[in-house]
């Protein structure tokens, strides 16, 4: 996974937090540069609510997915 990928969370894998509450890890997120360097197994996600710091297993690419944050695309 890498900048510019379009993800949504795996059920499966998915740890819950209270940042669920305000709307993380729901609908297609996209991953975008974070703002310092992390860890390998960790990304930063814009979902459409806001952003957080997610590890990877907690994702699945989003196929076919609009990007949320370029309209029409």
């Amino acid at each position: 996974m890498q900048v510019g990928d379009r993800v949504v969370k795996n059920p499966k894998t998915w740890t819950p937090s209270e940042f669920d509450r305000w709307g993380r890890g729901e609908g297609v997120g996209e991953i975008v540069q974070p703002p310092f360097d992390l860890d390998d197994d960790w990304v930063d996600v814009r979902w459409p609510a806001g952003r957080c710091f997610e590890h990877k297993s907690g994702l699945l690419p989003a196929m076919n997915a609009p990007s949320p944050l370029t309209p029409g695309s």
